[in-house]
């Protein structure tokens, strides 16, 4: 389990120093906030893509060599980020990189391979600490080597994260075990009868009841926390006056309050109200963050007291969600169900940055962050009628 956190970390820690930068660089090649946004949403269409298909694989080949190749592909994707010199240079090497991100699916399909129903939801809260880290110290890293020659740059940000990811990629495939069993070699009897069976069609995962639901929620959620990500330096930048390095010390305080939620509060979260009634907890802090900045004065102190609750709360769907999804998939089909619903997250990152460009864009600074609660009411709302639905009201 360690291993697979601290692999995840590093190619996190990789795709957040790309975070901070990219705005500037979009708009000192020419293109404009909707341009920003789309760079971000190419990244995420193309893991939408691939993310199944990478689950799929690691079911069928194991988890250690599926994740060791995504972390190659992205070496290969910075490197090529790195020598980008105009827009669409920049989308070809997004691109790249989002086919290569269903490290994620995999990474979940892994940890829920060495954890039981009981401590489901730790393990998943402890790949959101890791996300939260990745993007604490992400940000911070790019925005000072992306201000590095006193303009936006991409070279040494880029070259950065091809470092970090393929270190990852050494780590995995020389520590890593294999965690799938029916790769694994394992030689009980339930193993060696489930290794026999052929695998379920992948349609199975959508056929559990209220599993299309389940899935929906995946994508409202990214959508709501892609526009945080997306629109954040660019409302940093009109409302505040921020530069790169400034909007990366915020990202990076944003990050660090996922990761102690994450990694301190999940656990004991979900052992005392379950997933569904955390997630209704989580989604009132975010719609109370959304309040105060659209309705607070444009200023520092909004800022650092609206962004943290917007994303912290919201943040805590990730686990929630996984955690139910792996409870109900077929044991045999994690890597799939778990690779679809990082399809269905990476798809909402695809809709959620042009909704805020658009609105940003064509409204106001702040309008983004009316889309941005409308998913936490949802989030709220689904929640408590899944709890309902389960207990027979």
């Amino acid at each position: 389990m360690p291993i697979i956190l601290f692999a995840i970390f590093i190619d996190l820690l990789g795709f957040g120093i790309i975070v901070p930068i990219l705005p500037f660089l979009t708009l000192k090649y020419g293109g404009d906030a909707m341009v920003g946004t789309a760079l971000v949403s190419i990244y995420s269409l193309m893991t939408f893509l691939a993310g199944p298909l990478w689950g799929r694989l690691s079911d069928r080949i194991g988890r250690r060599p599926a994740l060791a190749a995504t972390f190659l592909g992205s070496t290969i994707a910075y490197i090529a980020l790195a020598f980008s010199s105009n827009l669409i240079m920049l989308f070809v090497a997004r691109a790249m990189s989002g086919m290569m991100a269903g490290n994620v699916g995999i990474a979940m399909a892994a940890m829920s391979d060495l954890t039981d129903e009981s401590n489901r939801g730790r393990a998943m809260g402890l790949i959101g600490a890791t996300f939260g880290l990745g993007f604490a110290f992400g940000p911070f890293i790019g925005g000072l080597l992306g201000s590095v020659g006193g303009e936006p740059n991409i070279f040494l940000p880029a070259l950065a994260a091809a470092s970090f990811s393929c270190t990852a990629m050494f780590l995995t495939a020389r520590f890593m075990p294999e965690t799938s069993k029916h790769r694994s070699g394992e030689d009980d009897e339930e193993s060696a009868a489930e290794t026999k069976k052929p695998l379920p069609h992948w349609s199975v995962v959508l056929k559990s009841p209220g599993q299309l639901a389940l899935f929906a929620m995946f994508f409202i959620t990214a959508v709501g926390q892609s526009i945080c990500f997306a629109i954040t330096p660019f409302w940093a930048q009109a409302t505040l006056g921020w530069d790169q390095v400034k909007v990366g010390f915020l990202l990076a305080g944003v990050g660090l309050c996922v990761a102690a939620i994450q990694s301190l509060a999940i656990g004991p979260l979900f052992k005392k109200f379950g997933e569904l009634k955390s997630l209704m907890i989580g989604a009132s802090a975010h719609l109370i963050g959304c309040t105060i900045l659209l309705f607070g004065p444009g200023t520092v102190t909004t800022a650092l007291i609206a962004f943290p609750l917007v994303m912290s709360g919201l943040t805590v769907s990730f686990p929630a969600l996984n955690s139910i999804l792996s409870k109900r998939a077929d044991k045999r089909l994690q890597g799939t169900a778990l690779g679809f619903s990082s399809g269905m997250s990476a798809l909402g990152r695809v809709f959620g940055p042009l909704a805020g460009g658009m609105a940003f864009a064509g409204y106001s600074a702040n309008s983004p962050f009316f889309v941005v609660a409308s998913t936490g009411a949802i989030a709220f709302v689904w929640a408590l009628t899944e709890v309902r639905r389960l207990n027979g009201a």
